[in-house]
């Protein structure tokens, strides 16, 4: 018996791979065409694209507990629903000009991230409504992003270029908490460490008057009162433990009346930052005014009353950790505007 024998035929090779090639871009065409329509229904539906969160902090990280909290979970699901309804933010008063995915992207990185909450700390989410303004924490956080837009704008763009070009956010100040320092075991809200040795653990910067602050001026003269010698030298060891340094940090230590060393320079206008904090005087452009703000004019009274200190930022680093790298802040709120 003679068997058959396959054909090898090129031709007929020639339409079969004909026929698999055609197979083959007619999936590629339906498969793309369904991609298409599925781009357009999504965007025919408002949906926008994800909040885009980039931190752009020195030397501090967002992780924490908030992110994998039920409350958490909770916000993220009435933002998917309420970016469908308004693509466009309702009731912004400070952060205009950006849409509703860029705000809360910029609120999960440094509003969330910065004081460790989530989402519910500032707004009532019972309705999933973002714009709801019965949370008092909301009109607090107006405030402390006016605060926040002064300080970058008026005290911290006169620090030079050399000194990195950073700017304050929440973080800076808050690192990781709703309620910044504690003041350590002293039992007092403060934002003064209880354990700065050898300063008495209730030491706070004078701060009423410029006065206070000339007081601080080395001159050499030998007619110095000793109490003024004994404040000078609580403030400067309260910044050398704020900022981790010695006193040649700012000091020619061989004379120390000398302004040669720019650091200085720097340390006064951050002194005279905190006095601007404290005493209230507040230009009223970065003044936030509501009936539902109940913590009173000023910043002293958005922070609590407790009165700023270089620790407050510092915290034993030369950049403070939480500071904010160029670019990294709305300018709104930075001095890039």
């Amino acid at each position: 018996m003679t068997s058959r024998q396959r054909s090898f035929d090129p031709r007929t090779n020639k339409v079969a791979a004909g026929r698999l090639a055609f197979v083959l871009v007619s999936l590629v065409l339906a498969g793309g065409s369904f991609l298409l329509i599925a781009w357009i229904v999504w965007q025919l539906l408002g949906q926008q694209e994800p909040p885009q969160i980039t931190t752009g902090y020195v030397n501090y990280n967002i992780a924490g507990e908030w992110q994998s909290s039920d409350s958490f979970a909770q916000a993220n699901a009435a933002y998917a629903e309420y970016v469908k309804q308004y693509p466009e933010p309702q009731n912004v008063q400070i952060l205009t000009g950006m849409s509703t995915a860029q705000i809360y992207g910029y609120m999960v990185n440094q509003f969330s991230g910065a004081l460790g909450v989530s989402c519910q700390h500032c707004h009532n989410l019972a309705q999933g409504n973002f714009a709801d303004e019965s949370n008092p924490n909301k009109h607090v956080a107006r405030q402390m992003l006016l605060m926040t837009s002064d300080l970058n704008k008026n005290w911290i763009n006169q620090l030079p270029a050399s000194v990195g070009g950073y700017q304050a956010g929440c973080a800076t100040c808050h690192n990781g908490l709703p309620v910044n320092l504690n003041g350590g075991n002293s039992g007092e809200l403060s934002n003064y460490p209880a354990d700065q040795a050898p300063v008495p653990d209730k030491f706070q910067i004078k701060l009423d008057s410029a006065a206070d602050i000339e007081m601080l001026q080395v001159t050499g003269n030998l007619d110095a009162d000793l109490f003024d010698v004994q404040y000078n030298q609580y403030v400067m060891t309260h910044m050398n433990y704020s900022l981790g340094v010695g006193c040649a940090f700012c000091h020619n230590a061989a004379y120390f009346p000398s302004n040669e060393v720019p650091q200085k320079g720097h340390a006064l206008i951050m002194l005279k930052m905190i006095q601007h904090l404290y005493n209230g005087q507040v230009d009223p452009q970065f003044q936030y005014s509501d009936p539902n703000y109940t913590r009173g004019p000023g910043y002293l009274a958005a922070m609590n009353n407790k009165v700023p200190s270089c620790w407050m930022c510092h915290r034993e680093a030369q950049i403070p950790p939480g500071a904010m790298l160029d670019g990294a802040l709305p300018p709104q709120i930075s001095s890039q505007q």
